[in-house]
């Protein structure tokens, strides 16, 4: 198990190297993300080997918040609601990492390589909010995960590629809902990524 401080050192450098990363890209150097976190640059490399490493790692702590964010919607949010609002926050999370997935891309860098576990850990949560919100009569019964998953796949990629606004995404999630639902559980009111959707 890591240590206390270690892992505390380790979270500081994951989250200078995002910001470094989006600032510099791949030309981002050790040294700099060490200064940043405030640590000595052999710190960086005893959690992280290579700086594709760190990239990697840096895809992956995003995942794991994702998760996190997953498990607190089934738990305190209501089925009726838990699906839509996770679905919206992976799609924030694909357009706030435009220009950190530009960058990896740039190094070379795969950003799905090595996440194979978090995948299936992430399709489980997403098949367990479906079927929850299909329950309570949130979601069209005739859903299931492949339409979820394209749709998903859509909208993240729209998120993260394109040059949208957020009223733009905004207005296009609530389109995309609204064929979601069962007719009579439509709202007259649209989706709000850019306010209802922050990460953890």
């Amino acid at each position: 198990m890591m240590r206390a401080d270690a892992a505390r050192n380790r979270a500081r450098v994951l989250a200078a190297a995002e910001v470094v990363l989006g600032e510099q890209g791949p030309a981002a150097r050790m040294d700099e993300i060490a200064r940043r976190a405030g640590v000595g640059v052999g710190t960086v490399y005893r959690h992280f080997a290579t700086k594709e490493a760190l990239y990697a790692a840096i895809i992956s702590a995003r995942v794991e918040l994702l998760l996190q964010a997953a498990a607190r919607l089934r738990t305190a949010a209501t089925p009726k609601t838990a699906f839509f609002d996770f679905f919206t926050q992976i799609v924030a999370d694909a357009a706030g990492r435009k220009s950190l997935t530009d960058a990896l891309r740039g190094a070379g860098v795969d950003p799905k390589a090595e996440q194979s576990e978090q995948r299936t850990r992430m399709r489980a949560a997403l098949t367990e909010l479906l079927h929850d919100a299909q329950r309570v009569g949130a979601v069209r019964p005739d859903i299931d995960m492949p339409e979820v998953l394209a749709l998903l796949r859509g909208a993240s990629l729209a998120a993260e590629t394109g040059d949208y606004p957020g009223p733009v995404l905004d207005r296009a999630l609530a389109v995309l809902f609204d064929g979601v639902r069962p007719p009579t559980a439509r709202p007259s009111g649209g989706n709000r990524l850019s306010r209802a959707a922050e990460l953890p």
